[in-house]
């Protein structure tokens, strides 16, 4: 494998063969273009369409997706403070590995946030934010137990940040993106070689967002906790496995 390809892949590793994070993208906006561009580029180190320890050639991914290499390089920097990329000694940047302890100590801050933010939710009981929550949950439920990896990580993020923003406090998510990503890439091992965990997860969603609604600030803050526990060692063991 050339260290310069953003896009070499292994079929075998992949479940979603029609999907692909580095497909061309449609028009639109500067802002919303390095956006674009830089959750395209977060789904494919996630998904290991560019795996880690490999250097991002910008030219090659601004040819894949249609743009120019302005809002790849925009796009590069902010998955560096994310730190699913890293800056090389000769420049550039690479993705970077993501070790079993990088998931032990992501695990440990993203229970802390979660765990308050479900406590504030419950808390202030936010109409909007208890409809957004409950709305992914539906989404999750019409899937019907299809096993995509792309789709599931979505959902899985999109209860998760529901949550967060249903505080209406920004911090929150901030706070969390670093953390997220490391959740997601350690996520896709356990997702290919343990689907039906996630199936334990979402009535764990459920039950978190069902204390959310009764305003049971105790109970929707444990739940959170637990929830984060019961994962976290899992997504561990599946970083440690491809060690």
């Amino acid at each position: 494998m050339s260290i310069d390809s953003p896009i070499e892949t292994s079929p075998a590793e992949r479940q979603d063969s029609s999907f692909s994070a580095l497909s061309a993208l449609p028009p639109r906006d500067s802002n919303a273009l390095v956006t674009s561009v830089r959750d395209r580029l977060r789904m494919a180190i996630v998904l290991e369409e560019i795996p880690a320890g490999v250097r991002l050639n910008q030219v090659r991914v601004a040819e894949q997706l249609g743009v120019s290499r302005m809002p790849v390089r925009a796009a590069s920097a902010d998955l560096v403070v994310e730190g699913l990329l890293e800056p090389l000694p000769t420049g550039g940047v690479a993705v970077r590995s993501l070790s079993r302890r990088d998931v032990e100590e992501a695990s440990k801050v993203r229970e802390a946030l979660e765990a308050q933010a479900a406590r504030e939710v419950a808390l202030a009981r936010p109409e909007a934010g208890l409809k957004a929550i409950f709305a992914v949950l539906d989404r999750h439920e019409a899937l019907g137990g299809v096993n995509d990896t792309r789709m599931l990580l979505e959902l899985d993020r999109s209860f998760h940040w529901a949550v967060l923003d249903a505080t209406d406090n920004p911090y929150f998510r901030r706070a969390m993106v670093p953390m997220w990503s490391v959740v997601e890439r350690s996520m896709v091992g356990v997702l290919r070689k343990v689907p039906d965990m996630f199936t334990l997860a979402w009535q764990q969603h459920r039950e978190i967002a069902e204390a959310l609604a009764a305003g049971d600030a105790d109970l929707a803050e444990q739940r959170a906790r637990n929830h984060i526990r019961s994962t976290a060692p899992k997504l561990a063991k599946a970083i440690e496995d491809n060690e």
